[in-house]
This record gives C-alpha cells, sequence and structure tokens, in this order.
C-alpha cells in the first residue's frame, strides 16, 4: 500500500506502532486528534505480528480496516525509518508543537498515551477528553463493523459494570519477566473482592479477559457475567473477538482495570475513564485480600495464576511493607511457579538486603541450576538481570527487557562479598557496558567458586553456559572476556 500523493513539504501525524490492538488504536486514536488540532492529515502503518503470537489480535489491515480508509491513510511500515519523530518535551502550545511537525521530514509519530504529556492541555483546548469523534471516523472492514454493532445490541440491566482482567501474553507468554507489566493484570484475589463489591451494591458484573478458566471460577462463584458468553456464534477471529469485547466494555460503567491499552481504549471511545484497580483497593488491602483468598479459594486458580497474584501482593505493596513480610511473598510466588526466574532473582536479591546472604546464594544457585537444566545457549536469569542495566541496543534473541534496577544494588553488593554466585550476574553487568577487565575477573572468579560448590560442579555446563553469557553481554557481541 502507497499513501495517497501528496506535496513534499506536506507533512503528516502517523500512527505507527508494532504492539497489541490496543496500543495501536489509542496511538491511531491521537493521530486523527493531533491531526485535526495541527491541521494536517493522518497516516497510520499496520505490520504484521511475528508467526507464533497467538494472543495478539492482529489482522492484515486489508481484512481490519475499509477499502476507502486504507487508501487514504495506510502507508507501509517499513518505509517509516527515522522520517518521523515522537513529540519531545510538553509544548505549551500548538505552534511550539507546528515546529516539531516541520522539523521532521515526514512529521510527528502520534503516542499512544494521554496526549496531555506533549501539549499542555491547559493552554490547548482539545487535548483532553474521550475520542468517540476520533473513533468514529475510522473506518472498518464491513465484517469488523458488524461485530461492533452486535455488541451494541447486546441487552445490558442498567449500569453493569466491566471488569478487564487481562492475561495473555504476560501470563502465558514472553512477558512473564518484565516487571512493568504487573500493572496491566488485574490479580485473581482482587478481581473476586471487586466482583464481590459490585454484586453487593446490586450491579452486573460483565468480566473480560484470557484466562478462561479464571472467569469460570469468578462468574461460578461470584454470579458475575461472561462477556465471551454474549458473543454471536458467527464471532470467531481474533480480531472479531477484540472488537466485540471493546465495543461490549464500552458499554460498561465503570470500566475497572489494570494499566492495559485495551481496556484504556473502551473507556475513551465512550467517552469515560477507565478505573485503575490500585485505585480501587491500597497495596496492603491487596496483600491481605490476596492471603484470605488465596486460602479459601487458590485450589481452583491455576499455578500461574496463583504465583501472580503473590507476585502483584508483593510488587504492589514492595515499597510499604516490611522486609520479612516481602520476602514471604516472593517465596509463595516462586513456589508456585518455580519456573519464573525474576521471582529466584527478586527473593535472592531481598534475602541479599535482609543479611540472610546464605539463602541469597542458595536462591541464585538454583536459579542457575535452572538455567543450565532448560539447555539454552546462556544463563536466561544472567541475561534477564542484566539485560536493561547495560542500555544495550539490541537485545539477545528471545530475550525481553525487565526492570532489575530495584535489585541491581543488592545482587552486585552481593558479587562484592567474595567468590559467590552473584559473581556472575555481576560478570554480565560488566561485560554489557563494556568492563571487559572486570568482567573476566569476575569469571574467573565464578570458575573458582564452581570447582568449590559440590552442587554447581556437578552441573557440568555452567562453565560453557557462563562464558557464553559474558560474550552475549558484550557490546560487540564478542567473547572479549
Amino acid at each position: 500500500m502507497v499513501w495517497k500523493a501528496r506535496r513534499a513539504d506536506q507533512r503528516v501525524v502517523l500512527a505507527g506502532r508494532t504492539d497489541g490492538l490496543g496500543e495501536r488504536l489509542n496511538a491511531l486514536l491521537n493521530a486523527i486528534r493531533l491531526a485535526n488540532l495541527l491541521g494536517v492529515d493522518f497516516r497510520f502503518s499496520w505490520p504484521r505480528r511475528p508467526a507464533g503470537e497467538a494472543q495478539q489480535a492482529i489482522e492484515p489491515a486489508e481484512d481490519f480496516f475499509s477499502a476507502e480508509f486504507i487508501a487514504a491513510h495506510l502507508i507501509e511500515h517499513d518505509t517509516i525509518g527515522t522520517r518521523y519523530r515522537l513529540p519531545s518535551g510538553r509544548a505549551p502550545d500548538l505552534e511550539a508543537l507546528r515546529d516539531q511537525l516541520m522539523a521532521a521530514e515526514g512529521g510527528l509519530l502520534a503516542p499512544n498515551r494521554w496526549l496531555g504529556r506533549f501539549l499542555d492541555h491547559r493552554a490547548v483546548s482539545g487535548v483532553s477528553g474521550g475520542f468517540s469523534t476520533e473513533f468514529a471516523r475510522i473506518g472498518f472492514h464491513p465484517r469488523i463493523e458488524a461485530v461492533r454493532r452486535a455488541a451494541g445490541e447486546v441487552p445490558l440491566l442498567g449500569e453493569a459494570a466491566g471488569l478487564h482482567l487481562r492475561a495473555g501474553d504476560i501470563l502465558h507468554g514472553d512477558l512473564e519477566t518484565w516487571n512493568r507489566s504487573t500493572a496491566k493484570i488485574v490479580p485473581a484475589p482482587v478481581a473476586r473482592a471487586l466482583t464481590e463489591r459490585l454484586r453487593a451494591e446490586g450491579r452486573d458484573v460483565l468480566i473480560f479477559g484470557q484466562d478462561q478458566d479464571l472467569i469460570d471460577e469468578l462468574c461460578r462463584s461470584t454470579g458475575a457475567l461472561d462477556a465471551s458468553s454474549m458473543r454471536p456464534p458467527g464471532v470467531v477471529t481474533q480480531a472479531e473477538v477484540a472488537m466485540f469485547d471493546l465495543a461490549l466494555l464500552s458499554r460498561c460503567d465503570p470500566i475497572i482495570s489494570g494499566n492495559s491499552g485495551f481496556a484504556r481504549q473502551a473507556a475513551i471511545i465512550a467517552d469515560q475513564h477507565p478505573s485503575d484497580f490500585r485505585e480501587l483497593v491500597t497495596a496492603q488491602e491487596i496483600v491481605s485480600v490476596t492471603r484470605t483468598d488465596i486460602a479459601a479459594h487458590g485450589q481452583n486458580y491455576s499455578a500461574t495464576q496463583r504465583a501472580f497474584a503473590w507476585w502483584s501482593a508483593y510488587y504492589t505493596a514492595r515499597n510499604d511493607t516490611d522486609p520479612a513480610e516481602a520476602i514471604t511473598l516472593v517465596e509463595h510466588a516462586l513456589g508456585s511457579d518455580p519456573s519464573n526466574p525474576h521471582y529466584r532473582l527478586r527473593l535472592a536479591a531481598l534475602y541479599h538486603r535482609d543479611g540472610q546472604h546464605e539463602r541469597g546464594d542458595d536462591v541464585l544457585m538454583a536459579a542457575l541450576a535452572a538455567d543450565a537444566g532448560e539447555g539454552g545457549p546462556a544463563l536466561r536469569s544472567v541475561l534477564l538481570f542484566s539485560a536493561s542495566q547495560a542500555g544495550l541496543a539490541r537485545m539477545t534473541p528471545g530475550t525481553r527487557l525487565w526492570d532489575s534496577a530495584e535489585i541491581l544494588g543488592d545482587i552486585e553488593s552481593a558479587a562484592g562479598r567474595g567468590p559467590g554466585p552473584a559473581v556472575i550476574y555481576r560478570a554480565a553487568l560488566r561485560s554489557a557496558r563494556g568492563e571487559a577487565a572486570g568482567a573476566a575477573a569476575d569469571l574467573t572468579t565464578f570458575r573458582r567458586h564452581l570447582s568449590s560448590t559440590p552442587s554447581l560442579a556437578a552441573i557440568g555446563q555452567l562453565d560453557e553456559l557462563a562464558a557464553a553469557t559474558i560474550t552475549a553481554r558484550s557490546p560487540s557481541g564478542e567473547g572479549r572476556a
């Protein structure tokens, strides 16, 4: 697809996201609004998701949008390059933002977040508010449009509340190690508590999400309604399901969720604001609810959901809880899901922070043993720890960025205590920073630790994997350590 002809000096606002449907459509809505404010046209790209990413409802543009909308606004994603820029800073007025537009070869990239971050909403009317008008300007494929109409015809009794749980690629995909994703999901115990509260007020509660077993359990035990049961028989593709759910969720009030782009979009196209579950339940209440609910209903949740509930309770309350409770919560998370390496790393860090160094070392040794057992080309937990701190321009294939800043000092401090397992984590971090000599010294120290630790010495491939991990963290990709 090629965009319609335009003058060489004509800039546009472009929605060019590559992630999930909610964030793509959020950026598109922002592009339409910014283009209207700036008096220019808008464009969008719609790249296909990589094969195997089944959790994302991304269909080809020609199957999702109308032919007329595509002809007027679609461009090929690989033509974007560096010709478009995100707005920088917070423009005080439209003229300042227009200067940024004209300074870029192609124009501005539309963000997927609140426009008030980039343009002073107090000085420029029309920055804030709902997006029902912009949403109406999107031309959808007739099949998608029919699905949206069907959602509008579902009978609802009074003001039904919508609860969007989320799950998908965070709990069951490769985002499980990204701590910031924690805020996107409503954990099962909190979902139950909020549902029971709303039901006690006499409200119907429609539950949306991607974990059908959990939804079934909550509906069976609380009287909530499964939103998926309201879909017509012909709604079958992921895109159809997503658009039906989006339209149905937009009819709910309130819309309760985590920091989910999908839920946020459902709210803004209905000109309302979503309610973040953390605004409705305090951090300490989440800890209390989690303990009580898992004791009563934990056997009805999957191990992954139980683990996430414990993790979410810890992560939400981590700045307002004592060390012993923090450790206990993460111990429960790891006990429910021993395969998740970032639970291990956080627990090891908390032990070291609390002065329980032997227990911290034991957890790190268990993490290394688990890494070796996976049979990968490098030590997974070590790659995770060093990933975001290095400022790397590239990531090791298959490794997701995660925010390890909070435990950086704990692991580095543990490495400074002597030749324990934390040394290999510091070695990878040093290598990623370009500190080849320090990384080499740490690798030598770690090898001494291997030879003196029977439980690790028995894992013959650890030495080889450690060296490969240091190489992977090197900025040049070469084995300088």
